[in-house]
């Protein structure tokens, strides 16, 4: 059998994790970039340049930031030809990253998030900042790993970053911004099936992310009830299978759920726990994939 990852991000370190382990699975890897989506139709046929798939493969995609619309339409196309596909949802929501729905999703279903604000001119982010207080935090809402987050300490770093997306035509809209949530524990829960992993990141010096990918440090622990009910609330409040739950632990014990992850890494939680964290995601995509 093929497992088939479709992708328009082929760098992500996961892929050869996911190769490696399908081999030892004694099926047949293979990678379908589609960062440069291209196709053609000749006497009504759909030719997908780089895409072969039969009836007999399981097609996941993961890490899909491009083309969405037309690989959605792809990926619908081969579930009605008989082509068995894990999505994570994918159909249903349209996107990979998208974390002003994802908030709204999150904040109705009644799980504690940061207080935030999405605004669409950048002449409103001041009355913002007065609400949230500083330091508070600014974010794109369509990155992951940490990539364009923001810490702002004060007025005239407020003034300086709203200067710079100015100048180089960054529209205000592309940014959430945040109250800072001082934590003690900033962990990701990631969540496959009936399994849940649980790992405590903490960043490296003079840096207030604590991402794995940005070079923080990561533990496993013991992740509470509560909390893993808390995690796997937000997961379904997004509408997502398998997903890597951001959640933050305060000094004063609040507990807020800051981001859920559609294509969560594995790199970090296997370093934490020293699991197979790959095998375990592969075999809940292929009984899962319809």
């Amino acid at each position: 059998m093929r497992i088939i990852v479709l992708t328009t991000s082929g760098e992500m370190g996961e892929h050869g994790r996911i190769a490696q382990e399908v081999n030892n699975l004694g099926h047949e890897f293979v990678l379908c970039n589609l960062s440069g989506f291209e196709y053609s139709i000749i006497n009504g046929e759909v030719v997908v340049e780089g895409v072969s798939i039969g009836k007999d493969d399981i097609v996941i995609p993961r890490g899909i930031f491009s083309s969405l619309h037309a690989i959605c339409a792809l990926i619908s196309s081969l579930r009605k030809e008989g082509v068995r596909v894990f999505d994570n949802n994918l159909l249903v929501h349209k996107y990979s990253i998208n974390k002003l729905s994802d908030f709204i999703k999150l904040a109705k279903a009644g799980i504690p998030v940061p207080d935030s604000f999405h605004l669409h001119t950048y002449d409103k982010y001041k009355e913002a900042s007065e609400k949230l207080g500083y330091p508070m935090i600014v974010k794109l809402t369509r990155t992951g790993k940490g990539a364009g987050i923001y810490m702002i300490e004060n007025d005239k770093a407020l003034e300086d970053f709203i200067s710079s997306k100015l100048e180089d035509g960054t529209e205000a809209s592309r940014y959430m911004l945040q109250e800072f949530i001082d934590y003690k524990y900033d962990l990701r829960v990631l969540i496959l099936g009936d399994r849940v992993f649980c790992m405590r990141r903490i960043p490296g010096e003079g840096e207030f992310r604590a991402n794995f990918s940005l070079g923080g440090k990561v533990e496993t622990f013991n992740l509470e009830k509560d909390d893993e009910d808390l995690a796997r609330r937000a997961m379904s409040a997004v509408e997502l299978e398998v997903s890597g739950v951001d959640l933050l632990i305060t000094k004063d014990d609040k507990h807020y759920i800051l981001e859920v992850n559609h294509t969560p890494g594995m790199l970090g939680m296997e370093e934490a726990t020293g699991e197979n964290i790959t095998r375990v995601y592969l075999e809940y995509a292929i009984k899962n994939a319809r």
